[in-house]
């Protein structure tokens, strides 16, 4: 057996990656699914047997048609899902709080770590936490705290394609974040920052593609880690690395097939007997609901909507004894779980939501951010985080953020 290298194999050149035309509607809908060149939308269900091209007929994006997008979808979601009272306040108080505490530059920083510059992560995240109640970039009152944190975003990008404040060991974690919210952003944007997110997601797309290659032992093939060379892979890092490639798709990249099946046989690969997905190297590795939540959004964003391996995390997820909000990671179990419920449905909506709700508004502060206690492995990330995270669970059936849509 050949050990595993950080070189890429001569067998697969860097792949291409393009997106055609350099605007998108604001929320994309999924149902059409061919284009005058024969090419297949991005669906769910994946066709088999050849490259993933996304190619839909997209609208111009302008500044009516957004804000008639936001009324439509507002007025149906009030009567169909009413969100109580109590959460839109404190979502409100939440984005207040965002806006007041936005760096000079454009970014979040986090207050544990002052002397370095705004994470990509916390900022972008913070810009979907914004754009998840509705709030569109260059217009109402964020925004101008929106396109400052756009362009901070892209000025971070380096010329290998990497979205992240610097290399650092947790790059792709920042790169596949703020990949994530290029996307999402992409077809609110004023006309000169859609042709420079144009450019910037193309290249993070394909630096996505391009650590994929990297040769990896059997049990590590087609996931990502921590940085564009990592040659291990882990359940965490994955998740939004494929969320990343949806999010490209959506917005009329190429995406091979053969990268989301990749993606999608290691995520299925860390399954453990309970239902539960693990963290990586095996069914014997660690599992909670975190991991759980970004297995099952992984698979329903990419076609395997209620998969067996899906309802049986969902199961999972659905004791109380599992969905364990007193986990060292609650933040990202919060984020992870709300979005998978929701995916799943109502029966698991209405059995998960209620509890990551409640607990998300006992916990905001009075001055309306979200604080990490001293003994959570987040707690270096700061408040910053903490509330686009807690804003994001919170928001899911506002359904703004195209990627999130069942």
């Amino acid at each position: 057996m050949t050990n595993p290298t950080t070189k890429t194999s001569q067998k697969h050149p860097s792949p291409s990656v393009f997106i055609r035309g350099h605007s998108r509607r604001a929320f994309v809908s999924e149902n059409q699914s061919r284009d005058r060149q024969g090419a297949t939308r991005f669906s769910g269900a994946l066709p088999r047997g050849r490259s993933l091209t996304v190619a839909a007929q997209i609208v111009k994006r302008t500044s009516v048609a957004v804000c008639v997008c936001l009324c439509l979808s507002v007025a149906h979601f009030l009567k169909a899902e009413p969100i109580p009272p109590n959460v839109q306040s404190a979502v409100d108080r939440g984005l207040n709080w965002l806006a007041k505490n936005q760096d000079p530059s454009g970014g979040w920083n986090t207050s544990n770590l002052p002397n370095q510059s705004a994470p990509a992560a916390t900022t972008s995240l913070a810009v979907m936490a914004f754009m998840a109640r509705g709030h569109v970039p260059g217009q109402g009152p964020y925004g101008d705290n929106l396109n400052r944190a756009v362009d901070y975003v892209l000025a971070l990008q380096q010329p290998t394609g990497l979205l992240a404040s610097s290399d650092k060991r947790y790059a792709m974690y920042e790169h596949g974040i703020s990949t994530v919210m290029l996307c999402e952003a992409y077809g609110m944007l004023d006309d000169p920052r859609q042709k420079q997110a144009h450019i910037a997601i193309a290249k993070a797309t394909r630096l996505i593609l391009n650590a994929q290659q990297i040769r990896k032992s059997p049990t590590d093939q087609g996931g990502w880690r921590y940085t564009p060379t990592s040659n291990d892979s882990d359940v965490s890092v994955t998740g939004w690395q494929l969320m990343a490639l949806r999010g490209a798709a959506n917005i009329d990249a190429a995406v091979p097939k053969k990268a989301i099946d990749d993606g999608l046989a290691y995520i299925l690969a860390h399954t453990a007997p309970s239902g539960a997905f693990t963290y990586g190297g095996g069914t014997n590795e660690h599992t909670d609901a975190a991991l759980t939540g970004t297995g099952i959004l992984a698979l329903e964003l990419l076609g395997q909507h209620n998969s067996k391996q899906a309802i049986a995390a969902g199961e999972y997820l659905k004791d109380p004894r599992n969905l364990n909000l007193a986990d060292t990671y609650y933040f990202y179990t919060v984020y992870y779980c709300s979005q998978a419920a929701w995916q799943l449905g109502d029966r698991y909506w209405s059995a998960i939501n209620p509890i990551i709700r409640d607990s998300l508004i006992k916990r905001q502060s009075p001055t309306g951010e979200w604080l990490i206690s001293n003994s959570n492995p987040e707690q270096i990330a700061g408040p910053a985080l903490a509330t686009s995270m807690a804003i994001l669970a919170l928001t899911v059936p506002y359904r703004y953020l195209p990627i999130y849509q069942r």
